[in-house]
């Protein structure tokens, strides 16, 4: 019987790495705005995004602020048509250029953190903790598990939200919409309705719905459905928080193991994750990361 390695960015803590959220904010501060004078961090910021909730906290983006301190009121004497309608060009090359930002610093990040995993490999032999039919589901974006230990031929590994070393698209954004902005003014009259300021209103409906999370439910089914006889899941460095909850509902219903080991760092991480009252709560036993790394 093998065992399912799940594996999150405290694993990447563990070997210093620098993915921590106060480390993205740093790339953050490093990206430029359309239009404005602020870094991209500080222009989220005054939009409410604390990082301290990594991505989660993108669902917390004040939309009707973005678009009262943005927007562009269309100029009705003018004999000329860009001077209507290049607000809407204008709201365009800015939410774009927010979202790019934040897919940079992220690239910068993963890279950064990537370049020190190789030479951590160069230094330090392989670490031996997986064996034969055993199976990888990673959560991280860098080559940590493939570089710094020692993979069995036949050990399946899977990174959900993609792999930077190999040039995968990364998975990034908050887990659901909370928000009460909308694309539509379904509920003004018509003698309120501005079309060149509801296609900026879409711009910006635009960058909240692309920052969502797309979640891989068929690519964790057609991994899951490679993974034979597994008789533990062990956790390692994941918070097991709600974000992911979904997953890990769907790799008990799939695998139905007989252990949950899950790694803690403090013992509030312990107290966080039996809040989370997962199907399998009666199966779960913790442990210490350091201990077996």
């Amino acid at each position: 019987m093998g065992s399912l390695y799940i594996i999150g960015n405290g694993l990447d803590l563990h070997f210093d790495l620098q993915t921590k959220p106060e480390d993205f904010e740093n790339y953050l501060k490093k990206q430029c705005v359309y239009n404005s004078i602020n870094n991209a961090f500080d222009e989220l910021e005054t939009y409410g995004v604390d990082w301290s909730d990594y991505e989660q906290s993108l669902n917390q983006m004040d939309l009707d602020q973005i678009e009262e301190e943005n927007a562009v009121e269309p100029d009705y004497l003018s004999d000329h048509e860009s001077d209507r309608d290049s607000g809407i060009l204008n709201m365009k090359y800015y939410v774009d250029s927010i979202q790019e930002a934040i897919s940079t610093a992220l690239r910068q990040m993963v890279d950064a953190a990537d370049k020190k995993v190789s030479q951590l490999s160069k230094n330090r032999p392989p670490i031996k903790l997986f064996h034969n039919g055993d199976a990888i589901l990673t959560f991280n974006y860098t080559s940590t598990v493939e570089s710094l230990f020692c993979l069995p031929e036949n050990v399946l590994i899977h990174h959900i939200h993609g792999c930077y070393k190999n040039n995968e698209c990364l998975i990034f954004g908050y887990k659901r919409n909370k928000s009460s902005y909308s694309p539509a003014w379904s509920n003004l009259d018509e003698n309120s309705w501005d079309y060149y300021i509801q296609k900026q209103r879409e711009q910006v409906y635009k960058l909240y719905k692309n920052l969502e999370k797309r979640f891989q439910f068929e690519e964790l089914e057609h991994f899951l459905n490679k993974c034979a006889q597994i008789d533990n899941v062990v956790v390692l460095g994941h918070s097991m928080g709600d974000v992911d909850a979904a997953y890990m509902d769907m790799i008990e219903k799939k695998l139905h193991p007989q252990h949950w080991k899950i790694s803690y760092y403090k013992d509030e991480d312990k107290t966080r994750v039996m809040k989370q009252n997962y199907a399998f709560m009666n199966k779960i036993s913790f442990f210490k990361l350091s201990d077996i790394i």
